[in-house]
């Protein structure tokens, strides 16, 4: 890389063919197309070729195909065909389902690429970071991320933390001074580097190098941009895969020995063993949860939550604590003015944020006619436009606006300051429009305008100003006092404003009291308005201000958490040390921010929420979830669609096993004691992966359950099998003894031995559909739970294909019979049996 840092700013813009203002959009497309896009390594995206390969990349799958070699050793021509038939499909629909989970991984990928700000045709446009190209123009501020090497030529206070690149701890302060001596990278000050941070401050340069070409494209070419993750769920239930594989093939071991030593063939055995095996190892539960796991984050996504770890999802269903910012999370961002003091009278203001709907009330009167001079002043004495500007004047712009009140063509301006606490404009006639503080815009009036007409402003007067500022400053509104005149200026009234709470966001606090979740507060603003936005959305519990927290010990202030939910004036210290202090107390917390100073407590949280619209990239870098519309009610859909995803996860789980469990027991109990098997090799391989696997997935999809959200958080040191062993017990109790059932009462009556099978394969199937439905909730019924379409076309799906596979020439080669209407009798009702008992179940421990 040349040595851009001994270059002065005119001949890197020589030499990059570019201006202070920036290349036109046309010259960045061309230089796109020549230097490529901005990035250091390809994204992690597998190739159809490969998920299709990945289908056949199976252990197990090996064993099926080592057992259609045997069939075909063997002679049983009409099994290898089978086997091979359901390996295939299986494989197809494996394919589809992994191809579905990658596109949508793909979707929340390009929604993780940063942004950047470039000059272009001296117009300040944002771009993706990978969009940046050589010759660029790049703005940057606190908390922004690098996107490319550039050399610096203006800079406000910059200081740049370079860690990642260079090792060095302490952010390093940025000039735009030429250096003539060879310099080492952490002492280049007037470059920055792809990747590093800007901690604070502002500054402009020239991109100079992109993508692999960058310091750190040379390091870190080999670093894939994103990691492949294991959540916490994902790694357990490999585990408990793991020990369910050894008892399988121990039980499998004992069907086979068991099996030749009662007479049966060597083959038959074999291909039972292994038929069973692959039925009853649950090895392909992780690929599963990736999958449910995936297409949940797409509807997280809908719901403006984007989820940048998979462990969150898990994390999610257990959160205790919710400490949110203020401003524009609990409430708009939009300065709104709801009351107005003039004419000695109170008046009430409609309307919220930046809309124009809205009107000036008195006693519930229109009455903007009494107020045209002071909405006047508040329109011209201001540089905002409705929609671009200071918060506060765009409140007054959108006032003003609400009585189709203009502007006055001003000649010249005094503007704010925080020395001087005021702004004031001149018109042509020499009319000062004045806006400010009450005690600096008070001191300039001698006047007093009281329904139009103009007056000494007397000791009185005063009172009554004064008393009315700290009346509405207690209703923690902003307020500013109005004025105008040519010199001793006549003094109009007050306006107060406030940034109002989210409409939906009184909603979500009760639902978190609900669900057992409590709302914090946290916020830079003054106590007074942390306090009545409190109040507004229902966030209860006591108030302390950051200076406050500082004389406290740890265990003093582990001990106040417990109360406290509104806090006000705090730093970035303060909200780690209140962070520490509720999970030093076992919450699980929920952590918002959007500045660089909020970086260590968002990474130290349990769930850590960036801001997607107003929060800095380093947060969103540590982040584990970027709230896309920046509110606070989306935490909150969050956390339900969290807690569902986890219960669908357990929900097939729960299924899975619970069938597995009962095949392995009616497949083992005849050999134990003598009697025919109930169903062949290929029969339980058709039951596993073909009928089975579409319940299965559908339960993945299955909507939330109307008391979700009434639950207490997950412990998350709870079994995953809590509250399921019992189920899975009577589940596999149940179905062998009506599919065993079944067989013997056929054969009994003397029944053919195809027929008798049918019969009990029928059974098990049907047994296993309405099982699914049972694994729904474990105490709403059915009937009272939300119609899950996917699951219903499942079972549809999985009934037509076992109907076609009875009734259809396919019957020969799985060894079944057609069934009369008189076996259906028989069949449903017995089925159904396990779905009844669990609804009975259900009904008990609902009225207990």
């Amino acid at each position: 890389m040349p040595n851009f840092y001994k270059s002065k700013t005119k001949e890197l813009l020589k030499e990059f063919k570019t201006s202070l203002k920036g290349i036109s959009a046309l010259e960045a497309k061309k230089r796109l197309k020549k230097f490529g896009l901005n990035k250091i390594a390809k994204e992690r995206k597998i190739p159809i070729f490969k998920i299709a390969l990945n289908q056949l990349n199976d252990p197990l799958l090996w064993i099926l195909f080592f057992a259609i070699a045997v069939s075909l050793v063997i002679q049983h021509y009409i099994d290898a065909f089978v086997i091979l038939a359901i390996v295939l499909f299986n494989a197809i629909f494996g394919f589809f389902q992994e191809f579905k989970a990658e596109k949508a991984i793909e979707h929340l990928r390009k929604l993780q690429e940063s942004k950047t700000k470039v000059l272009r045709n001296n117009k300040v446009l944002e771009i993706k970071s990978i969009e940046v190209v050589p010759g660029d123009i790049i703005l940057l501020e606190e908390g922004d991320k690098v996107p490319a090497d550039s050399r610096l030529f203006e800079v406000t206070e910059l200081r740049v933390d370079e860690a990642s690149l260079t090792g060095e701890s302490n952010p390093v302060t940025k000039t735009i001074k030429v250096l003539s001596k060879a310099k080492a990278l952490g002492d280049q000050t007037n470059m920055v580097f792809t990747g590093t941070i800007v901690v604070s401050g502002r500054g402009k340069a020239i991109v100079v190098e992109t993508g692999t070409n960058t310091e750190l494209g040379k390091i870190a070419h080999e670093i894939e941009t994103i990691e492949e993750e294991i959540t916490p769920l994902q790694k357990r239930l490999k585990e408990i895969g793991k020990w369910l594989t050894i008892f399988v093939v121990g039980i499998c071991i004992l069907i086979f020995t068991l099996g030749i030593a009662r007479g049966f063939l060597i083959s038959d055995m074999f291909l039972m063993a292994i038929s069973l095996a692959v039925a009853a190892i649950p090895e392909g539960l992780p690929a599963v949860v990736t999958i449910t796991l995936a297409l949940g984050l797409k509807k997280m996504l809908k719901r403006k939550a984007l989820i940048r770890k998979l462990r969150s999802v898990e994390t999610l269903g257990s959160v205790t604590v919710i400490c949110s910012d203020k401003t524009g999370t609990l409430t708009k961002n939009e300065m709104t003015v709801t009351k107005i003091f003039s004419n000695n009278k109170e008046y009430d203001v409609t309307g919220i944020g930046y809309s124009i709907l809205g009107k000036i009330l008195f006693k519930k009167k229109e009455a903007s006619k009494d107020l045209s001079k002071l909405l006047t002043v508040s329109t011209t004495c201001n540089n905002a436009t409705l929609d671009v500007g200071d918060p506060t004047e765009r409140a007054l712009k959108v006032l003003a606006e609400k009585s189709n009140i203009k502007a006055i063509e001003r000649i010249s301006e005094v503007p704010f300051s925080s020395d001087s606490k005021f702004m004031s404009v001149t018109d042509k006639n020499k009319i000062q429009y004045m806006k400010g503080a009450l005690e600096i815009v008070l001191k300039k009036c001698s006047y007093i305008e009281i329904n139009g007409k103009k007056r000494k402003l007397t000791a009185k007067d005063k009172k009554i100003i004064h008393e009315k500022n700290a009346e509405l400053s207690k209703e923690a509104l902003r307020v500013l006092a109005i004025a105008y005149g040519k010199k001793d200026l006549i003094f109009l009234g007050l306006v107060g404003m406030i940034d109002p709470p989210r409409e939906e966001v009184h909603k979500s606090i009760a639902l978190c009291k609900e669900a057992g979740i409590r709302a914090v507060m946290i916020t830079g603003d003054h106590k007074l308005t942390a306090e009545a936005v409190a109040k507004q959305v229902g966030i209860q519990g006591d108030s302390i201000e950051g200076i406050e927290l500082d004389s406290l010990s740890d265990k003093q202030l582990q001990k106040l958490v417990k109360k406290v939910s509104v806090y006000s004036r705090v730093n970035s210290l303060h909200k780690a040390r209140i962070l520490k202090s509720l999970q030093a107390n076992g919450e699980i917390v929920a952590m918002t921010g959007d500045g660089v100073n909020d970086a260590p407590a968002i990474k130290q949280s349990n769930v850590g929420v960036a801001m997607n619209i107003k929060g800095t990239e380093i947060t969103k870098d540590v982040s584990d979830l970027i709230l896309l519309d920046d509110n606070f009610a989306t935490i909150v859909a969050a956390v339900e669609e969290g807690r569902t995803i986890y219960n669908n996860i357990k929900k097939f789980v729960k299924y899975l096993l619970a069938a597995n469990f009962g095949e392995i027991a009616i497949i083992t109990l005849p050999i134990l004691f003598g009697f025919p098997l109930p169903m062949l090799p290929v029969q339980i391989l058709w039951i596993n992966l073909v009928t089975d696997s579409f319940p299965a997935l559908a339960l993945g999809a299955d909507p939330a359950n109307p008391n979700i959200m009434k639950n207490k958080p997950r412990n998350p040191n709870e079994s995953f099998f809590a509250n399921t062993k019992t189920f899975m017990f009577f589940a596999t109790i149940i179905s062998t003894l009506v599919t065993l059932g079944i067989f013997l009462y056929y054969l009994n009556q003397g029944a053919a031995i195809e027929t008798a099978r049918t019969v009990a394969f029928t059974t098990l199937i049907m047994f296993e559909l309405f099982l699914v439905f049972s694994c729904r909730s474990d105490t709403s019924s059915l009937f009272k739970l939300k119609n899950n379409f996917y699951l219903i076309g499942a079972v549809l799906l999985s009934l037509t294909l076992h109907l076609l596979l009875i009734y259809t020439p396919l019957s020969v080669y799985f060894s079944l019979t057609a069934l009369t209407f008189q076996d259906w009798v028989l069949i449903v009702p017995l089925a159904s049996l396990g779905f009844i008992f669990f609804e009975i179940k259900k009904l008990v421990k609902r009225k207990k």
